[in-house]
């Protein structure tokens, strides 16, 4: 065993140098810098220890807690949209005989090329409530002019982006998943004429849960993190009713009140979620795999 370990430390431990430096090392900082009192532009020994006050006094906050619900709402709406769509469109690529599927497979390919803070500035214009093409059509085709940018669309339209950009990526995940499913539950499915919804349910969705769970935690860790679509598309307004989590740690830390120490609490948060949200899902596809015997 002594012998496998120094025969593999010199090719493992590059790896773990990096890890540490791009990853372990600044979440040490953040937590570090977290217990302070510090604001932006004072030197870096006016930090005062604080503790965890700026943990504690995170839940009196209004803003706070109305950023936690924002990104709740958006992360529900965006990845169970995507998941949905996703895998409706999965299962329509997967037929064999499919007339152009190679060009529809490299056609959804395209919004997720496109940087997420270059796509936030294209909807913003598509969205523009005088000349933006969704309205226009809208406009024309049902008599309708919604204000993308007010209060009660303004997260509905930055939803919309995500689902248009990031949908495509479900459907390729799920879509592999489903090009990879063994064929003798399905022939036996034919033999014993069970339908198409009962062969989705007990053949289909059973086979392709891992695959589901990861297109879930990858999305779902995408989307508690997302800041560019937000910054670029409505900046967090109007008011705050975009400002989702990430969007306030950026607008404490750095814009509004340069309040690092602060910042830095609301962000370890954000990683806490983002952690015990994988586990989650981690633990429901374990047990449901113990329950079925996998």
């Amino acid at each position: 065993m002594r012998s496998n370990w120094r025969q593999a430390a010199p090719w493992v431990l590059p790896a773990v140098v990096v890890l540490f430096v791009i990853t372990i090392l600044p979440t040490l900082f953040l937590f570090y810098t977290s217990l302070h009192h510090w604001e932006l532009g004072y030197p870096w020994e006016a930090r005062e220890f604080a503790g965890l006050v700026n943990f504690v006094d995170l839940w009196s906050d209004r803003q706070f807690l109305q950023s936690l619900r924002t990104t709740a709402i958006y992360v529900v709406s965006t990845v169970g949209v995507e998941l949905i769509l996703g895998f409706a469109l999965a299962l329509f690529l997967s037929q064999r005989r499919l007339w152009g599927k190679g060009v529809l497979v490299a056609t959804l390919v395209i919004p997720m090329t496109v940087t997420p803070s270059i796509a936030g500035l294209i909807w913003r214009l598509y969205f523009n409530p005088n000349y933006g093409m969704v309205n226009y059509f809208m406009g024309t085709l049902a008599g309708v002019e919604p204000n993308w940018y007010g209060a009660d669309l303004a997260l509905a339209s930055v939803v919309l982006v995500d689902i248009w950009q990031w949908t495509p990526f479900v459907a390729l995940i799920l879509l592999a998943g489903l090009s990879a499913l063994p064929r003798t539950p399905y022939e036996a499915a034919l033999v014993d004429g069970a339908s198409g919804w009962a062969t989705l349910r007990y053949i289909t969705l059973p086979l392709l849960r891992p695959i589901i769970l990861v297109a879930l935690i990858l999305r779902s860790m995408d989307s508690l993190k997302m800041f560019d679509v937000v910054f670029s598309l409505t900046g967090g307004g109007p008011g705050n009713a975009t400002e989702v989590l990430s969007m306030q740690v950026y607008r404490t830390g750095f814009y509004q009140t340069g309040w690092v120490g602060y910042a830095s609490a609301m962000a370890m948060i954000l990683l806490v979620v983002i952690i015990l949200v994988s586990q989650l899902f981690v633990r429901v596809l374990g047990s449901r795999r113990e329950v079925e015997g996998v």
